[in-house]
């Protein structure tokens, strides 16, 4: 069996993934209209503040993480290094094999990965969080003990779905505590202005109450509400 490798597309520069990862997914998610969320299922098991990265893509058999190791391996050969979001997307059949684990987590590290999103279960959790949180983001299923197989053969930079989301290689993972985003990489740049529009109109509201208004003046609900609350005595 021959293992599928894609071409792997080049990337912004890594100072554009600097000011991504200081707005919170919830902004992102707004600006395209929660297009690419990748569902409550995925949590995130390790890490801080928001995971920021270009999205490497591999899809492996169910129970099997040697791809994944070989997508690192592919990284290290790599002339530009960038930062990486190593998505994993299993075929379907249930297991509760650990598909990435603190291995995978240090070796990536090492080669310009910051995290991983993963669709299934992550095992060396307390180990990769106490030594590599500030660096390294991990987001999965939740947590298993039971190792995963190095066998098959799977693909590294072809197209992936996870919950009805499409990612592509090179597209935009944001991921903190309140979930994972991806986002095209052909609307990149036009998401993160309206992000960071909404992140100053936010701070103008923010003005605002501490200027005493509330939020019928702030969010301007006072029409919608005309005759529609009623004060009690």
């Amino acid at each position: 069996m021959v293992i599928n490798v894609h071409k792997i597309p080049e990337v912004l520069e890594t100072y554009f993934l600097d000011e991504a990862r200081t707005m919170p997914t919830a902004h992102w998610s707004a600006a395209v209209e929660s297009v690419g969320y990748l569902g409550h299922a995925i949590k995130r098991l390790v890490g801080t503040g928001v995971t920021a990265g270009w999205a490497l893509t591999v899809q492996c058999p169910a129970g099997d993480s040697l791809t994944s190791y070989l997508a690192i391996e592919l990284m290290k050969e790599r002339t530009q290094h960038g930062r990486w979001v190593m998505v994993v997307v299993p075929d379907e059949g249930e297991t509760d094999a650990a598909l990435w684990s603190y291995m995978q987590s240090a070796m990536s590290w090492e080669v310009g990965i910051v995290g991983a999103v993963v669709n299934g279960y992550v095992k060396d959790i307390d180990e990769i969080k106490m030594k590599l949180e500030k660096e390294f983001g991990v987001f999965g299923l939740g947590g298993s003990p039971m190792p995963s197989m190095k066998t098959a053969y799977g693909t590294i930079g072809a197209p992936v779905v996870l919950n009805s989301v499409t990612i592509r290689p090179g597209d935009l993972i944001l991921a903190d505590k309140d979930g994972v985003i991806a986002i095209p990489k052909d609307i990149i740049e036009r998401a993160f202005e309206v992000a960071r529009d909404q992140i100053v109109h936010e701070c103008n509201q923010l003005a605002l109450v501490r200027e005493g208004k509330g939020p019928v003046d702030i969010l301007g609900l006072e029409e919608l509400l005309k005759g529609e609350v009623e004060k009690g005595e």
